[in-house]
């Protein structure tokens, strides 16, 4: 069985909700595409992570176990911190990213976009995944998650290579995109943290570790940072992250289009359903690429779901091909899309 050796799961989000905006009233403007280099996120962590587990039941009776940073860990630090990003534009009348979290209301359009919490259909990407060869091309691969906020997706990418003897001359460029800031630190950049450390290529620096970090808190050390970043190279990874709206991001500024681009409860929205998928368009390579977006067959209250996703699809190339290659029906509908871009 396939674990992170952890033993404490965490409820997951299954559905969507936002206030009652009036758009008529309300202008807000989209955060502009931005690189966050990766030495800035990391020197941002806290001196201390508490984690504790996310397990994915397999049809075939094993289990995927995860790592993730606590939501109370990371409402600390925007105490602590006093994280501004997340403060909406005056007119829009919301609290800050505290608010958030706690709010009936899990999404202010294009101000907080859920990313601090995991989404149920992230986990059946995961599943998928666990089923197939997603590596295009085995010796340079370029992988971007769109909207990652716990990218639960990456992380077992990740775990799979950092498990895996490192191969001379690989190439893996991993990319992470949400649209706010503070989720990509708060969050994604401990759980990929959190990740490594419990993979086997952490295995040298957990053996040294003077000061054990116990079962549900890491210590972020210096040297764990430099052994984690030592890592990277040796597996050939290179890991991106950028922030802001799909209708922004630059694929001339991440370096181009990509082999592997997966999507999860990231479909929920009419207005930037057009957004979403024109970047999935234009970052699939032609010809060889995987493009996986999982999501609920329907938003109720959000307004966006499966069949507007596929005629934003169509519309966008008439020979775009959507197939199902996934779908749970007990309980909330979701599936798991392949998408052939032409």
């Amino acid at each position: 069985m396939f674990r992170f050796n952890f033993d404490i799961d965490e409820t997951i989000d299954d559905g969507k909700t936002t206030p009652d905006l009036d758009r008529q009233h309300t202008t807000i403007t989209p955060q502009p595409f931005s690189e966050i280099p990766l030495d800035t996120l990391l020197r941002a962590l806290p001196p201390k992570i508490s984690h504790s587990s996310l397990t994915i039941p397999l049809p075939d009776g094993n289990a995927l176990t995860f790592a993730r940073r606590d939501l109370f860990d990371a409402r600390f630090q925007l105490i602590s911190e006093g994280t501004e990003d997340y403060e909406p534009p005056e007119q829009a009348e919301f609290g800050s990213a505290l608010q958030f979290l706690d709010n009936p209301s899990d999404l202010v359009p294009l101000v907080y976009e859920g990313g601090l919490k995991t989404w149920e259909c992230s986990l059946d990407l995961v599943t998928y995944l666990s089923g197939i060869n997603y590596r295009v091309n085995p010796t340079s691969t370029r992988i971007l998650e769109i909207g990652c906020g716990t990218a639960i997706p990456t992380l077992y990418i990740l775990y799979n290579i950092f498990s895996s003897p490192p191969v001379s001359g690989n190439e893996i460029h991993i990319h992470l995109q949400d649209y706010n800031t503070s989720v990509l630190g708060i969050v994604t950049i401990p759980n990929i943290i959190l990740t490594w450390y419990h993979s086997p290529a952490a295995e040298t620096y957990r053996s040294h570790e003077l000061n054990d970090s116990g079962e549900s808190e890491l210590n972020i050390t210096p040297q764990l940072l430099e052994d984690f970043k030592e890592s990277l190279k040796i597996y050939g990874i290179n890991i991106r992250v950028f922030s802001g709206s799909w209708d922004t991001f630059d694929l001339g500024t991440s370096g181009g289009a990509y082999d592997v681009v997966l999507t999860s409860e990231t479909i929920y929205c009419l207005d930037s359903l057009p957004g979403l998928v024109r970047l999935m368009c234009n970052a699939c390579v032609a010809e060889r690429h995987l493009c996986l977006v999982a999501a609920k067959v329907v938003y109720f209250g959000v307004g966006g779901g499966v069949p507007e996703f596929m005629r934003c699809v169509e519309e966008a190339s008439q020979q775009a091909r959507v197939d199902t290659v996934l779908e749970k029906k007990a309980g909330v509908n979701t599936r798991v899309m392949s998408v052939q871009w032409v």
